[in-house]
């Protein structure tokens, strides 16, 4: 977009009226969504109301306008950016949302619909798909957006534009005749409500059947509803406007007494409900493998070709090295494009013992890349010949913990520490930040700060790079690197969790995502409102996986260009994870393999064996899984192919 104080990211939705997209501001990088009115479906008359309105809307549960930009493009009115999508995103068949936090949300858009019906705003359109969402550490935060078809409550009596614009799924019976109040927005509320609680809409049919069943239908609630809930359904679905609740914080106060009754019942039990409940089929797959060998020390380590070897890029099919860390020794072999299944080829390893313990393990063209506690060095297994012994090469020595990785095709390698603080006292130093207010007292120093560096791999050839380290983060700002992503040959992602700033709390903020070229310039940083779990790259570009540290049967899915997390609920805990083509694997501690496609919905659920230690993908159909017991352990070829599972290949 020329001429604009903007860069667009990417496109996120279509609204009613015209497109919406994520930008960052050029000079501050902070994020907006921009909403582009279109001239030909957005009259200026339209472009001035709907900006009357949302200048006059400042609330936490509404998305507010911050500024209207003007460019050759078009016009465009700058909003608060929701990365965690709609409520629609929520509502998923497979899974139910916990009670609480449904509720919470219901309260949320009743405390925006009170902001806006004080100032006579009524919405007119409330329904899933317009309540946006920010996450936060426990759920989300609702927020109420597109006030494009909402009019002056002192303009409803008037004659003009009395047609009955909206979703007849969420429509109030007067809504069908052209009227409108503040309670038509809380019958739409309460049909959220009831959705939400039972997982469908107290009206189903087309578009002239929805309005006869709002008009005359009675409404029936489930046994299933909590008793809490049932009068404010009750209430808030009357079919006379008269009979509802008179104001949004009428019906907020019900709301509030009902969860209030609903958290006595809970502190009764000891059962505490996932954030996300899965309520779909429940059906489970045997496990069988294709081949498997057993280990005589545990795996941690499992990596596979992304990229062919460098001196086998000439030849197809290519074959796929596979590389494991077992104990202090690496082992690797190669496997054929089309091994047959039969084969014993895979089990024929090679294996060389270390001086160290390695803690993780890249496989790229030039190698196997190792990082232990004390160095990163690169085992170039090119030459795959029997009898072929390679060479350990150093690339690194380190003198204090450091993360790392390896760029896709192993031409660069970037590394990160965190900052050191030292008493004056004691020359010991940590690595772990105190308190930044207890800092000054305690007589701490920064000894070292954070830093991120880039380091030219064996066999690179010619790359500009950074000469000297780079410092991570504002000074002041206390922050723990936790892991570091290569996410393609040009960017690398540096994710730390923002640590408390007083010793009365011991839960991190949350989540930096710092973002930087090969050249050492940072391109933007993502306050991410969640703590992350160890994440993943995937197949899609600038897409992670990530464990929600604060929901364990939870994922986030990060998009980093254009900023979106979808969190996805899962019947299983994640431990370890793995991405490919077709979608993610999923597998927990206790051995359950749960396959998921790229959206985040459920395929199906394999029950693995127990105690996993690692897993891989060397090909869409093809899992890797190794387990250790205490004393033994096997690693399993999987052929997701023979297995009894809805997905193709």
């Amino acid at each position: 977009m020329k001429r604009s104080k903007y860069r667009l990211l990417g496109l996120v939705g279509q609204g009613q009226f015209g497109r919406v997209f994520c930008a960052a501001h050029r000079r501050t990088g902070r994020l907006v969504a921009l909403k582009n009115l279109e001239q030909q479906r957005f009259p200026t008359h339209k472009f001035l109301r709907e900006l009357r309105f949302l200048l006059s809307l400042q609330h936490d549960n509404i998305v507010t306008c911050q500024a209207l930009e003007h460019t050759a493009t078009g016009r465009y009115v700058v909003m608060d950016y929701c990365e965690g999508g709609t409520m629609r995103g929520v509502m998923n068949d497979d899974y139910r949302l916990n009670l609480f936090e449904g509720l919470s949300l219901i309260n949320d858009v009743l405390a925006g619909l009170e902001h806006a019906h004080q100032r006579g705003i009524v919405h007119c359109d409330i329904k899933p798909e317009n309540i946006l969402l920010n996450l936060r550490m426990g759920g989300w935060r609702a927020r109420i957006s597109d006030f494009g078809i909402s009019k002056l409550s002192q303009e409803l009596r008037s004659d003009e534009e009395t047609g009955n614009t909206g979703s007849p799924a969420y429509m109030a019976p007067e809504r069908f005749y052209g009227q409108y109040s503040a309670s038509s927005d809380l019958y739409s509320v309460g049909v959220m409500l009831y959705e939400l609680l039972t997982g469908d809409r107290p009206f189903q049919g087309t578009p002239s059947e929805l309005m006869s069943a709002h008009l005359n239908t009675p409404l029936q609630i489930p046994d299933s509803v909590p008793a809490a809930c049932r009068p404010i359904l009750t209430t808030s679905l009357q079919k006379l406007a008269a009979r509802r609740f008179r104001t949004a914080g009428e019906m907020r106060h019900a709301l509030h007494e009902a969860i209030a009754l609903l958290q006595e019942e809970a502190a009764r039990t000891t059962t505490v409900e996932p954030l996300l409940q899965f309520v779909g089929e429940t059906s489970v797959s045997g496990f069988s493998y294709e081949q498997a060998m057993l280990l005589k020390a545990p795996v941690y380590c499992l990596e596979h070709d992304a990229e062919a070897p460098i001196d086998l890029q000439l030849v197809a099919p290519p074959s796929q090295r596979i590389c494991q860390q077992v104990g202090q020794a690496v082992k690797w072999t190669v496997v054929a494009a089309h091994t047959p299944q039969e084969s014993e080829e895979w089990l024929d390893w090679h294996k060389l013992q270390m001086p160290e313990t390695p803690n993780q393990l890249w496989l790229r063209p030039q190698g196997c890349f190792l990082a232990t506690e004390r160095s990163l060095s690169l085992l170039p297994i090119l030459d795959i010949s029997a009898g072929h012994e390679p060479q350990v090469q150093p690339i690194l020595p380190m003198d204090q913990p450091f993360w790392a990785d390896v760029e896709p095709g192993g031409r660069w390698i970037a590394i990160a520490t965190n900052a050191t603080y030292q008493s004056q006292q004691s020359a010991l130093s940590s690595a772990s930040p105190p308190p930044l207010d207890k800092l000054e007292e305690s007589g701490i120093n920064c000894a070292t700060e954070s830093t991120l560096q880039f380091v030219r791999s064996p066999l690179s050839g010619e790359l500009s790079l950074p000469e000297q380290p780079i410092r991570l983060f504002k000074p002041g700002r206390c922050y723990n690197v936790q892991q570091l992503l290569a996410l393609d040959s040009r960017h690398v992602a540096v994710v730390a969790q923002r640590e408390p700033e007083s010793d009365t709390s011991t839960t991190p903020k949350g989540t930096l995502i710092e973002i930087f070229n090969r050249r050492g310039h940072v391109l933007g940083s993502l306050a991410v409102p969640v703590l992350m779990g160890q994440a993943i790259k995937t197949p899609t570009p600038y897409r992670l996986l990530a464990r929600d540290a604060y929901n364990p049967y939870a994922l986030l899915m990060l998009d980093l260009k254009p900023y979106r997390i979808n969190r996805i609920g899962v019947e299983i805990q994640p431990y370890l994870l793995a991405a490919t083509t077709w979608g993610y694997v999923v597998v927990d501690q206790e051995g359950q393999i749960l396959l998921i496609n790229s959206f985040g919905d459920r395929i199906e659920r394999i029950n693995g064996p127990k105690s996993p230690t690692a897993i891989a993908m060397p090909n869409p159909h093809t899992l890797l899984l190794a387990t250790w017991n205490q004393s033994h352990g096997s690693l399993y070829r999987v052929n997701l192919k023979q297995l009894d599972i809805d997905l193709l290949f």
